[in-house]
């Protein structure tokens, strides 16, 4: 099985003629990573790693085996919220042969989609199903990317169950793999399905509100439909926007702390206009892939710095509120990238000593606060539904002037976005346009319009637990898990969390059989 790493070739150029002259006797080959190099305009590549084979076909990928529970008698584990780290923690529990169920305060996924198109077209919100709630959480609301800069033995796992529930194998081997939010919709319903045949329960519509602990354990809860669930074991996975789950935690004293995240705008272009700032002659070639930018900068004087965050080619700008009278954005991307806008969150670093302290709850006001002033702006210059927006030249000068085209379904307006948020972070902000403007030129004045806020890119809390046994320190059978409890940065990272949580439960379980 020779392996060959570090193949370049030119845009459009072939692979197999590549292989041939290397390993003439291969009959079939498996690549192992493609990326694209384009930092030289003029000489843009693709840089592969690939294993060649002398059979017809390259062998099946091995399958992981996995141990099963060893006791017939076999303790419950309830799952609390259905995102990848809630559905990645059921699949690894019912492939050890442990039970499991799942609460989901929102919806499954196509009665979540008719809630969320109306939220965008008629402004009627419903703070359980929409872009941050429901079946897949707020991932499946994205443009599914599946990068993740952590290292785990758990990610090609991940990696593969997802092409098993119908992932393009792309995603293997890409370096920026990514399944758009028309597929990874699909993905996570046969996902469920799969679940739900496996024994595993998921009651949607079901709203956790109140914890019952019962000597430093967490005995059950109480939903908000009345229903009442105990278990033996709890994976917390409710996602980052769960601000109500935060403070029923806080009200039975489960620790809970504050933590830094990121706020600000996301900006939208011209895709055309991507497309020729990064590949140059080489941006309408049919072999080039949707064009995408990561930017960031630093000022040494304020100490505050601004980067790019979940960068959307060929996508949408979305209302992504979960609670009314606050304004959120989030951007969105289908597999193709059909869209004939670009957008990115641009966001500054909210340091946790200097604007939140250590009270969680602030944490929690500050966020609310700035997505009340977004919709309060939109209001004040007289949306309905729609969000508020700004280009960034009027946005540095002040001055609320004319806005053009947007992807976003609920429409637009214009307003002055500098009301948002405080002063010391606006400038910030226009410094990190002007240094943006140096790297990309055209980034601030090619047709880019702000939207206002982009401020659900993480939790603003952590829940804190053992670096161990993964439990809480405050409850020692609740297990903390995903980007709402602050472990996790997107959809891949959250699957591992889940997943490693799972695994601790059976441990554990394990060992008292």
């Amino acid at each position: 099985m020779p392996l060959f790493n570090n193949i370049s070739l030119s845009p459009g150029a072939s692979l197999e003629n590549a292989l041939k002259k290397l390993d003439p006797t291969y009959k079939s080959y498996r690549i192992l990573k493609k990326s694209l190099d384009a930092r030289k305009k003029k000489k843009i590549m693709y840089i592969y790693n690939v294993e060649t084979f002398t059979s017809e076909m390259p062998p099946p990928i091995e399958k992981i085996v996995l141990d099963r529970f060893p006791a017939d008698k076999k303790p419950m584990t309830t799952i609390i919220g259905a995102g990848p780290a809630g559905l990645f923690a059921a699949l690894r529990l019912v492939e050890r042969g442990l039970p499991c169920r799942i609460l989901e305060r929102g919806k499954p996924i196509l009665e979540r989609m008719r809630d969320i198109s109306r939220h965008w077209k008629k402004g009627q919100l419903n703070p359980d199903s929409n872009v941050c709630f429901g079946e897949g959480g707020a991932g499946t609301f994205s443009d599914g990317k599946l990068i993740t800069r952590i290292k785990s033995p758990h990610i090609d796992y991940v990696m593969q169950r997802f092409v098993d529930f119908g992932s393009p194998d792309e995603i293997l081997y890409l370096a920026n793999p990514h399944v758009g939010s028309n597929q990874i919709r699909k993905v996570i319903s046969r996902l469920s399905e799969y679940l739900q045949e496996k024994g595993c329960s998921i009651e949607y519509d079901t709203r956790v509100e109140e914890f019952h602990l019962v000597d430093s354990q967490l005995h059950s809860v109480t939903c908000h439909n009345g229903k009442k669930f105990d278990s033996e074991h709890w994976i917390l996975a409710s996602g980052h926007s769960a601000h109500d789950i935060y403070r029923s935690l806080i009200n039975v004293n489960i620790l809970c702390e504050s933590k830094s995240f990121a706020m600000g705008f996301r900006i939208e272009h011209p895709q055309e206009f991507i497309a020729k700032a990064q590949y140059g002659k080489f941006y309408n070639h049919p072999d080039m892939p949707t064009a995408n930018y990561k930017i960031s900068c630093h000022d040494k004087k304020s100490n505050l710095g601004v980067y790019s965050f979940c960068m959307c080619p060929g996508g949408y700008v979305l209302a992504s509120s979960a609670q009314a009278g606050h304004m959120v954005v989030n951007g969105m991307s289908n597999y193709n990238h059909g869209s004939p806008f670009a957008n990115s969150g641009l966001v500054i670093t909210i340091d946790k000593d200097k604007w939140l302290g250590s009270d969680p709850l602030k944490a929690l006001e500050f966020q609310s606060s700035i997505e009340k002033r977004a919709y309060q702006v939109g209001q004040d210059a007289g949306a309905t539904i729609q969000v508020p927006v700004q280009t960034p030249e009027d946005f540095m000068n002040e001055r609320v002037g004319k806005v053009g085209k947007s992807s976003c379904p609920s429409g637009i307006i214009a307003a002055n976005l500098r009301d948002i948020y405080p002063k010391e972070l606006n400038e910030a902000y226009i410094k990190a346009l002007e240094n943006f403007e140096r790297k990309i030129p055209g980034f601030i004045t090619n047709n880019a319009l702000l939207h206002a806020v982009e401020s659900r890119t993480s939790s603003p809390i952590r829940v804190p637990r053992d670096k161990e046994n993964l439990e809480s320190p405050s409850c020692n059978n609740l297990y903390p898990c995903g980007e709402g409890a602050g472990y996790a940065g997107g959809i891949t990272s959250a699957a591992v969390d889940g997943i490693r949580c799972a695994e601790a439960i059976f441990e554990k379980a394990s060992a008292h059989v």
